[in-house]
């Protein structure tokens, strides 16, 4: 068995750095989508520390799953999760529970008023990327 750190360990050494980078540039895509892409990846290790761990805690449910519940709890992970798959994928075509709101990574961004924002949500990035952040601090092991 391979020994995994807790998910609050590795927020400040991931996601928290990840966020705090970003804020020194707010209007910067490329540091929004490392962002994204380590809220994603933080979802995937919470989820594989609980497997291997306290397998309870997922009452049974996949990656997918888990990944959907932890969206009706923080909808800033939605974006972040479209994101995080825009940036790898370039265009979106397969099918998604949730819906993606994200499908191309080209066109997703957008300034209004020097805020950065995303195509098809209601809350800017900053916004998004700090309730996230916030979640994950206070989501318990």
């Amino acid at each position: 068995m391979i020994e995994l750190t807790k998910p609050s360990a590795r927020l400040p050494q991931d996601l928290e750095p990840a966020f705090a980078d970003y804020l020194q540039d707010p209007r910067s895509q490329r540091k929004a989508n490392i962002v994204a892409r380590a809220a994603d990846d933080h979802v995937e290790w919470t989820f594989k520390y609980y497997e291997q761990y306290d397998p309870s805690r997922l009452n049974g449910r996949d990656l997918k799953a888990f990944r959907r519940d932890l969206i009706s709890q923080c909808p800033g992970l939605q974006m972040m999760s479209d994101l995080a798959d825009a940036a790898d994928h370039r265009v979106l075509t397969r099918k998604h529970e949730p819906a993606r709101v994200v499908t191309v990574s080209t066109a997703a961004y957008y300034e209004e008023a020097g805020v950065l924002r995303v195509r098809g949500f209601d809350m800017p990035f900053p916004s998004a990327a700090e309730q996230v952040v916030e979640f994950f601090r206070n989501y318990p092991d």
